[in-house]
């Protein structure tokens, strides 16, 4: 969700400074709705080119942050649309952490652990930060303010999803750990092409040596053997503890 509708939703309470819009997108909906000046202003220049907002008051000149906006009818309008559409979807996030796990190959296994790491500790960090200004909201009383009670959610919300983040890191060390440790086949077009290309050259080369060997020196060896060739299989190797399994 983009900040347009916040913005909107808002400005249906009182007209704002663009600044003011900012740091009560904040208080209303928590840290996550952190959202930096340029993008603020951009978001509004967008708005008010788009008639869903318009200026009311402020001071002379181009500057969006002097001066004061008020929703319009067609923003109230906008607004009432987005609110009344389709039920939001279930939507499972695109994690470039995880990406970056998927593609990192056997050989960057350390760097992705320590990927790992750092994000876990991020996110201890955000936990904690969030926990404690949803402990500091004060819900009891005689009078109960809808707004620090929806704030609460908002910041339980990130609470939960922080905890769920906590527990996948955990999740992925120990299945990074494993490949690790143990044995597992990587996919990879690329290495085994390189690999590929590398056993190509070294067959060659034992194709040329033993044709000069060959040309230099009469062959001793039996008729079978001088017919299957220097680089013919001599058989299927077997994996450790095949016997065993096939008997």
């Amino acid at each position: 969700m983009s900040a347009k509708h916040a913005l909107l939703g808002l400005l249906l309470d009182t007209p704002a400074y663009p600044y003011q819009l900012a740091s009560r997108l904040e208080q209303r909906l928590g840290p996550s709705w952190e959202v930096n000046s340029g993008q603020l202003y951009q978001t509004v220049k967008t708005m008010e080119r788009d008639g869903l907002i318009e200026r009311v008051q402020g001071a002379g000149g181009g500057r969006e942050d002097r001066h004061v906006f008020a929703i319009t009818d067609d923003g109230a309008r906008e607004f009432e649309r987005w609110f009344q559409g389709s039920p939001d979807h279930v939507r499972l996030p695109r994690r470039p952490l995880l990406a970056k796990i998927t593609f990192a190959g056997p050989e960057r296994l350390a760097e992705a652990l320590a990927k790992v790491d750092t994000y876990e500790s991020e996110c201890a960090a955000r936990l904690a930060g969030v926990a404690r200004l949803r402990d500091e909201l004060t819900t009891d009383g005689p009078l109960v303010r809808a707004q620090e009670l929806l704030l609460r959610l908002n910041l339980s919300t990130d609470v939960i999803q922080l905890e769920g983040e906590l527990r996948w890191a955990a999740h992925a060390r120990e299945l990074l750990q494993w490949l690790a440790e143990g044995e597992a086949v990587w996919p990879s077009r690329h290495r085994q092409a390189r690999s590929g290309e590398r056993r190509h050259d070294r067959s060659g080369a034992r194709k040329e040596l033993f044709g000069r060997m060959a040309r230099s020196a009469p062959s001793t060896a039996p008729a079978g053997d001088a017919q299957r060739g220097p680089d013919a299989p001599r058989g299927p190797k077997r994996v450790p503890g095949e016997d065993d399994a096939s008997g």
